[in-house]
């Protein structure tokens, strides 16, 4: 992004007030968003709530939601945040599931969980239409480093990974075209794709599985200094598209 295009994109962002629901992913996004706020020289407030917000400013407030490993908590959090009694005002609300949400671990099908969260988008639709949803997709993990991870598919073994991303991407391809044509802030696909714009990826069963970029974490999931960069640039340039009247009919 050109700096005067995220300039004017944090600019209106800082106007708004926007409600993100996360967990540890979402901390590397918001640390990525305050650095690039600072690097840009737009004043954004970015504050942690427990409920609702202390005043009725713009701002970015943000909460843990839920536990993770049990996204139907996640969603259920996230609603209580926006229908409470009080009614805080909010222009774009989103909530970001973590890639531990959905695995082999996960007590949880793919088609299940995109079904609780629509359910989810159903009801706060109901209870709130003043708000603008935007959703968000499954962040992923990385291939494990080193030599044997080609060596391992090469030979058709699949590596610890592989099967949760398979799940991973499975659930994504099914937010997109669920909630089609609705805004979407796609985070496995800035996490899935290398600065070249080619994307980080293997192939199961004749489709391309999408990873976390080993350039982008040190953990394997966590975002470091350059993912965090690459998240809040996409992440700034979607929320500020959705929080701008569209332009009207040509003269």
């Amino acid at each position: 992004m050109e700096a005067s295009d995220i300039h004017s994109d944090l600019t209106a962002i800082s106007q708004a007030r926007v409600l993100l629901g996360h967990q540890s992913v979402g901390r590397n996004l918001l640390a990525g968003l305050e650095a690039l706020a600072q690097e840009a020289g737009v004043p954004l407030r970015i504050l942690e709530i427990d409920g609702v917000p202390p005043d009725s400013e713009p701002g970015i407030f943000h909460s843990n939601i839920g536990r993770n490993g049990d996204p139907a908590s996640k969603c259920e959090v996230f609603a209580r945040l926006l229908n409470r009694p009080e009614r805080p005002r909010y222009d774009v609300a989103m909530m970001k599931f973590c890639y531990v949400d959905l695995g082999r671990d996960v007590d949880i099908e793919v088609e299940a969980m995109l079904d609780r969260y629509t359910r989810t988008v159903r009801e706060i639709r109901e209870q709130r239409p003043d708000v603008q949803l935007v959703h968000v997709t499954l962040p992923l993990m990385s291939d494990p480093p080193g030599f044997k991870t080609r060596v391992k598919r090469l030979i058709g073994y699949p590596t610890h990974r592989d099967e949760d991303n398979v799940l991973r991407n499975a659930y994504n391809r099914a937010l997109r075209e669920r909630f089609a044509g609705e805004p979407l802030f796609d985070l496995a696909a800035v996490e899935s794709t290398f600065p070249d714009g080619s994307g980080s990826s293997f192939e199961h069963q004749g489709q391309p599985v999408f990873t976390l970029v080993q350039g982008y974490t040190d953990d394997g999931g966590h975002l470091n200094a350059t993912g965090r960069r690459r998240a809040a640039e996409a992440f700034v340039r979607t929320l500020a598209a959705v929080l701008r009247p569209p332009e009207g009919p040509a003269d």
